[in-house]
């Protein structure tokens, strides 16, 4: 039986989530048991545990702490979210409103102003 990670929470009900970095093997076991199939980790370290679940898939990002990911980590990441729900689409958000929409579903998130320029350059690259 999983245990729920620390700050679990949906973001698109049933199809994407937000948390921080699991640490014990029954966290991943919560993240299978709410369907959760994929998980994208953003740290520099591998997340401890994560080979104690084979039916998550791990792919990693790589960002330094405080630090906005690159344009080709954000298209890296939208395409695994993209590919992982087989739907291909967009909530169409602009980047203002995807990160009030964030920070209100999640608070605390998208730190500082360096990320919050990723989402704004991002947004203008989709346009």
């Amino acid at each position: 039986m999983g245990v729920q990670p620390p700050n679990f929470s949906w973001v698109l009900p049933g199809r994407l989530a937000g948390l921080a970095l699991p640490r014990l093997p029954a966290h991943y076991q919560f993240l299978l048991d709410q369907g959760v199939r994929h998980l994208v980790s953003l740290t520099e370290r591998g997340p401890p545990h994560s080979d104690s679940c084979p039916g998550l898939t791990l792919h990693r990002l790589r960002i330094p702490d405080f630090c906005s990911p690159g344009p080709e980590q954000i298209d890296r990441f939208v395409k695994i979210v993209d590919e992982a729900n087989a739907r291909g689409e967009e909530r169409g958000l602009a980047a203002g409103d995807a990160i009030a929409e964030i920070r209100r579903l999640r608070p605390g998130s998208i730190e500082t102003y360096e990320q919050e320029k990723a989402v704004f350059q991002f947004y203008q690259r989709r346009k």
